[in-house]
């Protein structure tokens, strides 16, 4: 029987943690468990398992993700528990993405509730957004990406799922507003240099024109496709990038989720040295994996649409963040690199007017 969610860690004995295993397939008895924090827990709550088995094998150590504890968040991350629990339900196994292995997802949605059980990926280390990274470990993320846009490329029923986040054509409007009121209390707060607020204003200005365009070709999106949503391991690993983190599901276009990663992770000098390459190395795994009638042009020109993906995540997600002195170095670094690229890849000449 597959074990209902549970709502704290101390819920989680030999005797839950052996029916969950068990319903995976795994032929094993857990003699006991022990647990300990992983992360803050703002959102949710996350701990690290540690197994002893009585009879038969199984994996030594689990990620388990539970809710937040306090109420509020726990209301307000509930867009994301669904998120997360039913992507790694339906898509995790069909995608040629690498991501953790989910061993168990189950939701408890009257409560705002849900249990995820996960691959422990240590020793593999989570991205800095603020520090970001190399350009070959950003071909490698990017590279890795591709496995869910190949997946779901131009698939009509990404665009029909009821527990993703709508895409951005389906409440422009509404979306427009919240942005405006997010970009004018970003630049009251945050000091960025005078080109980067022009950016951003100008983007805030011209956003519903941006949302009117490029809806295809379409994917699922991870939607937040960013180092601080990344584990990396060697480059020469089996796997150097894992992804995790899908709380923000949606679909549109699939450069939206390389140009978040590329314009917001890479300084502004290797970005501009290892931008090409990296899109051109996304569209070769691509066509790998069997999308068709897309030339590396098109595609090249869609990363230049998508920029706009990172002021969005940017602007908005500083909204709804907690202030931390960390969060504010992050949201401004991010605005000014992808400010850059914007303005670089001169972006605005693409939108229709």
């Amino acid at each position: 029987m597959k074990p209902q969610a549970v709502d704290t860690v101390e819920q989680i004995d030999a005797k839950w943690l052996t029916a969950a295993l068990q319903h995976h397939g795994i032929d094993a008895t857990v003699r006991d468990v022990t647990a300990e924090p992983v992360g803050t827990g703002q959102m949710g709550s996350c701990f690290r398992l540690a197994i002893d088995y009585a009879a038969g094998d199984g994996p030594q150590r689990l990620i388990v993700k539970l809710p937040a504890a306090d109420p509020n968040s726990r209301a307000a991350g509930s867009l994301g528990y669904r998120c997360e629990t039913n992507f790694y339900r339906e898509f995790a196994h069909r995608i040629k993405a690498r991501v953790p292995q989910c061993f168990l997802s189950v939701s408890d949605d009257a409560n705002n509730g849900f249990t995820l059980l996960l691959e422990d990926l240590a020793p593999a280390q989570a991205g800095d957004q603020i520090a970001g990274c190399s350009i070959v470990e950003a071909r490698a993320a990017a590279i890795n990406v591709a496995g869910l846009h190949a997946r779901t490329w131009n698939s009509p029923p990404v665009r029909e799922l009821t527990w993703a986040i709508p895409d951005l054509t389906a409440m422009p409007e509404f979306t427009g507003e919240l942005l405006a009121n997010a970009t004018k209390q970003f630049l009251e707060r945050y000091a960025v240099d005078p080109d980067t607020a022009t950016v951003l204003q100008r983007y805030s200005d011209e956003f519903i024109a941006w949302t009117s365009g490029g809806r295809e070709p379409y994917s699922l999106l991870h939607g937040d496709y960013r180092l601080d949503n990344l584990l990396f391991s060697a480059p020469d690993a089996a796997d150097p990038v894992i992804a995790v983190d899908w709380q923000v599901v949606s679909s549109g276009l699939p450069l939206r989720d390389v140009t978040l990663l590329v314009a917001t992770g890479l300084s502004t000098p290797d970005r501009r040295a290892g931008e090409r390459g990296i899109v051109d190395a996304y569209h070769h795994r691509l066509v790998e994996l069997g999308v068709t009638g897309y030339d590396s042009e098109t595609c090249w020109e869609d990363y230049r649409y998508a920029l706009f993906q990172a002021p969005f995540v940017t602007v908005l997600g500083a909204l709804v963040a907690q202030p931390t002195e960390r969060g504010d170095r992050m949201f401004t670094v991010m605005a000014e690199r992808s400010a850059a690229a914007i303005t670089d890849l001169d972006a605005f000449s693409l939108l229709p007017t």
